[in-house]
């Protein structure tokens, strides 16, 4: 037994010295071709090793490789796919005689890997000797699906100093136009056993940006079979941060669970960065950017709960769940947020007037029309087809929003989009002290987009509202209003010509600001006319109401009705909205009746209708003096007795004189309105 345990020692020796001694002996630089040779078999690339080979195989395996280069396929922009200045593998000899793979050492020095897509968009990676039969695919898969635990082989696994150090990556896609540069990869991986702790801590330039990335995975070998393990992840940059801190499972799919930090300081810079430049005229704006929340990642769903997000000014909190395991990806959220002040990010309100401005001092404007010009609706197509390429269903609530002057108050939105009909439902709007429903349905799933559109106003004051939408401060009264409206087509001039509906509108205890016309009507003359048209002035009515109907975009009102103490204005006309034009009369009427709602509408008295026609912005305003001698000149007497106080009715005063009031009325009402109206 002594002399077999001596001869085994005296083995095991021989085997040492042979291990340390032959490298001595053995000329690597022969084994270059043979090592090119089967490089080119296993690739069909090229390998050139221009620097010595190193090799020692006793205490540790150790070999070093210097100046490695491995071509580029024949149509590459680059010469080489990857050059190498030097790699070094250390093993430790012991630990394989019991299937333990210890590697003390591995590390690349200045790694330049040129990934590359040529214009056809075949890429470089694609080696053509490392090409696989389908028959060998399968029986390797099937092989290490018997083999039980995807880890099993490694489960010995050590890893010691093993980094990349100042590597590069460079990708150009000639297809695609697309080139990415990153510069000055540092990384560094720590693991002292498979089912130990993995620290990852890295670094790399990219657009003159300095990245740096961590990641500590608590059992590699347990994500390696299937488990899950606790994740905790980085990254820090000036234009980006990012964390994650939770637990992966590499499961049917990957999955993720844990919190989510995303903090951006400005999201300007960001968009610069990345290559995709926001076009921002306000320097407040797209700024800061925070996003925390809960994330649950599983293989194509996405949910983030507990959401919390900080945008410039603006806050959200909510839920969000994205689906892509359809034909199109479905989106679910609930988000609320605070008052949301978008006027930061609308264009100066005077833009289209500088436009026009700079168009005039180029001297173009004589082939451009003003702002204030009748153009055509636009009958570019507008494309619909974002519509079909996702599903969402967004329940949306906020405090507030504010769009330059408008504001609004609390306000709920659902929104629905399924195969490209988007259906928009304001269940709640607070409105300048009153309330705003509506629906807007658009069906773009059709052949011919189809619009339906359903609004209802209650309670809303007007001037308010029409000061800070239009810069119209004439009109006061409490609105309330109703539409129903239906359209097809895929532009702005189909739309506006297949417009139908009916609607109706009613402004209650109200004013006219800027004119007096009770006072104009009863004393038409050029200094009435001058003192009664200015801001001190104003008409005060009970109602002003009115129905209309639209077919083929032509507005049809034939019921307008102010009524007031002392004063009624009747209006009919149509206004066609395709051409942009307008026929409509108004008959402003002086009578003897005090009540105000619920007086008569056909109170006799003095009326000077007016013809409103033309264009929108060229309007036309005249007389309709034929139309206003033919109605009260049939009964002379009964429009003094209206108008004087018969029947009980209030007398009014009508200049010199209660005849010489009216004759001054029927003689000179055409210079009065020239003087009010123009021609």
């Amino acid at each position: 037994m002594k002399k077999i345990l001596l001869s085994i020692g005296g083995l095991i020796l021989l085997v040492i010295a042979v291990l340390l001694i032959a490298p001595f002996f053995i000329s690597l630089e022969d084994y270059k071709p043979e090592i090119a040779a089967k490089a080119k078999e296993a690739t069909g690339r090229d390998l050139k090793i221009g620097g010595e080979i190193s090799l020692s195989l006793f205490p540790t395996v150790a070999v070093e490789v210097n100046d490695v280069a491995l071509a580029n396929y024949e149509q590459g922009q680059s010469k080489d796919m990857v050059t190498l200045e030097q790699m070094a593998l250390e093993l430790q000899v012991m630990p394989l005689l019991s299937s333990q793979v210890v590697i003390d050492r591995f590390v690349l020095i200045k790694p330049v890997i040129n990934l590359e897509v040529d214009k056809t968009g075949k890429p470089n990676w694609e080696l053509e000797g490392a090409q696989t039969s389908s028959t060998d695919a399968t029986a390797t898969d099937s092989s290490d699906s018997s083999g039980g635990e995807s880890g099993s082989g490694l489960s010995g696994l050590s890893l010691g100093d093993v980094r990349i150090q100042d590597g590069e990556l460079h990708f150009t896609d000639l297809a695609s136009g697309t080139k990415e540069d990153i510069e000055a990869l540092n990384l560094e991986v720590s693991l002292e056993a498979l089912n130990k702790p993995l620290s990852l801590d890295g670094r790399l330039d990219w657009k003159a940006e300095t990245i740096n990335l961590k990641a500590d995975v608590a059992n590699l070998e347990s994500l390696m079979n299937g488990g899950s393990t606790a994740l905790e992840a980085s990254v820090t940059s000036s234009p980006v941060n990012f964390s994650f801190n939770g637990t992966a499972q590499q499961a049917t799919a990957f999955a993720l669970a844990g919190a989510l930090d995303l903090d951006v300081p400005s999201v300007k810079n960001l968009t610069n960065w990345v290559g995709a430049p926001i076009e921002s005229q306000n320097e407040e704006t797209f700024g800061q950017l925070s996003v925390k929340g809960q994330l649950d990642l599983n293989g194509p769903v996405v949910a983030f709960d507990d959401v919390s997000l900080a945008f410039d000014a603006l806050t959200a909190q909510g839920a969000l769940k994205i689906d892509s395991s359809g034909s199109v990806p479905n989106i679910v959220a609930a988000l609320s947020t605070g008052v949301l002040d978008i006027t930061p990010y609308l264009p100066p309100e005077n833009a289209a007037a500088n436009d026009v401005s700079t168009e005039s001092s180029t001297g173009s404007a004589s082939t451009t029309p003003s702002s204030g010009a009748d153009q055509g609706w636009d009958d570019t197509p507008m494309d619909f087809s974002g519509l079909k390429a996702v599903n969402a269903d967004l329940a949306l609530k906020s405090e507030g929003v504010q769009i330059r002057k408008i504001t609004i108050g609390v306000s709920e939105l659902a929104i629905l989009l399924q195969g490209g009909k988007l259906t928009a439902d304001l269940k709640q709007l607070a409105l300048y002290d009153g309330q705003a429903r509506g629906k807007v349905v658009l069906d773009s799933s059709k052949a011919t987009p189809t619009t339906a559109i359903n609004f209802d106003l209650s309670a809303v004051q007007a001037e308010p509202l029409l000061s800070d939408s239009a810069d119209f401060e004439k009109l006061l009264g409490t609105l309330s209003s109703k539409a129903s409206l239906t359209t097809q087509g895929a532009s702005q001039k189909a739309m506006v010509s297949n417009l139908n509906g009916t609607g109706d509108f009613i402004f209650q205890d109200g004013a006219v600001k800027g004119v007096n016309i009770p006072g104009l009507i009863r004393n038409v003359s050029l200094d009435a006319l001058q003192n009664s048209f200015d801001d001190a002035q104003s008409t005060d009515f009970a109602e002003l109401s009115g129905t209309y109907t639209i077919q083929q975009g032509v507005v049809s009102n034939q019921d307008l009705s102010m009524i007031a103490p002392l004063f009624r204005l009747s209006g009919k006309g149509t206004v066609p909205m395709p051409p942009k034009t307008l026929n409509y009369r108004v008959e402003p009427k002086l009578v003897g009746d005090l009540e105000g709602q619920g007086g008569d509408t056909g109170a006799k008295g003095i009326a000077v209708p007016l013809m409103i026609t033309g264009s929108w912005s060229d309007p036309k305003i005249a007389p309709d003096l034929a139309g206003a001698l033919t109605d009260q000149l049939k009964d002379p007497s009964a429009l003094i007795e209206g108008v004087a106080g018969g029947e009980g009715g209030a007398k009014l005063p009508l200049g010199d004189g209660d005849a010489g009031g009216v004759e001054e009325v029927i003689e000179k009402p055409k210079d009065a309105l020239k003087k009010l109206f123009g021609n």
